[in-house]
């Protein structure tokens, strides 16, 4: 009988392999020995809470997501308004949501994302839409809208996109403009926006020119340049006659319009002290929201 010599082999680990779990290895060691010697967190903790936090927000998005598109009926009363702080003192510091209730709307409005959304009761849904960046800037809204949409509110965009007509505001500090550069950059950020809603004539977008900048933090030629992009969102240079786009003043509602002022084109004197001007503007029948 013939014996059969088998020989074993040994089994080799790829180089690469090896290469690899030792970077790691070696990665490991040192962030562990930058945790020990500097006495700080490496911010994975963090980290992980964050994506948590996030994951946690989607489910719940999806999960509102019938009820959100049960309310949009085609007659432009499901709403959603994106904003920050000026915005939020607009809802909370008047009666805001109430006339718009009243007026038989679904008023939806989404702050920070730490805050998130809230529904037309005013009432805090515990997870956010996760804006891109939490940026609500021109150059944040340009981010935003250049998403893809989804039949599912699987990003930012895709969320809002589950209204009829979308509100939007940026933050003051959208008019932070150091020069005229910044000033047509701003306009390329708004001409992306009006890209989008030109290809989405069944909804209509609302946009809130930007709050004037307080004078300690402008000066006047900062202040010229804000109110030129209020005006130029105004004009027909930017609208084109688009009929499912409408632009409100904001800026010139709280911003001194009286060249003769040493806050002309900033904010107003009247409200760097409160709010009782504010509220007696928005309940003015003179000015309808």
């Amino acid at each position: 009988m013939q014996t059969l010599n088998v020989k074993r082999q040994k089994f080799r680990m790829p180089s690469f392999l090896l290469v690899t779990g030792g970077i790691f290895v070696l990665a490991f060691l040192i962030l562990l020995a930058v945790r020990v010697i500097g006495g700080k967190p490496l911010g994975i903790r963090y980290f992980v809470e964050v994506q948590i936090w996030k994951a946690g927000a989607l489910v719940k998005s999806l999960q509102y997501s019938s009820e959100i598109k049960s309310l949009s009926q085609g007659k432009y009363t499901n709403i959603i308004f994106l904003h920050h702080s000026v915005g939020d003192n607009l809802i909370r510091q008047t009666d805001f949501r109430d006339r718009l209730t009243q007026a038989g709307l679904s008023f939806w409005d989404h702050d920070y994302n730490y805050y998130g959304l809230n529904n037309p009761d005013g009432e805090n849904l515990g997870f956010h839409f996760s804006i891109p960046d939490d940026n609500t800037d021109p150059v944040g809204l340009a981010k935003l809208f250049s998403q893809k949409v989804y039949p599912l509110p699987i990003n930012a965009l895709s969320g809002l996109m589950q209204y009829e007509v979308i509100i939007l505001k940026s933050c003051f500090t959208g008019n932070v403009l150091p020069d005229e550069q910044s000033v047509e950059q701003t306009k390329q950020y708004y001409e992306v926006m009006h890209r989008f809603f030109a290809e989405h004539p069944e909804k209509l977008f609302i946009l809130l020119t930007t709050p004037p900048l307080n004078s300690a933090e402008a000066d006047a030629a900062m202040g010229a340049r804000a109110r030129e992009i209020s005006e130029w969102l105004q004009s027909q240079e930017y609208i084109r006659n688009l009929p499912n786009l409408y632009v409100f003043d904001l800026y010139s509602a709280f911003a001194e319009n009286n060249p003769a002022s040493p806050n002309y084109n900033r904010l107003r004197e009247d409200y760097k002290e409160g709010v009782a001007l504010l509220q007696s503007w928005l309940k003015c029948g003179k000015h309808t929201v």
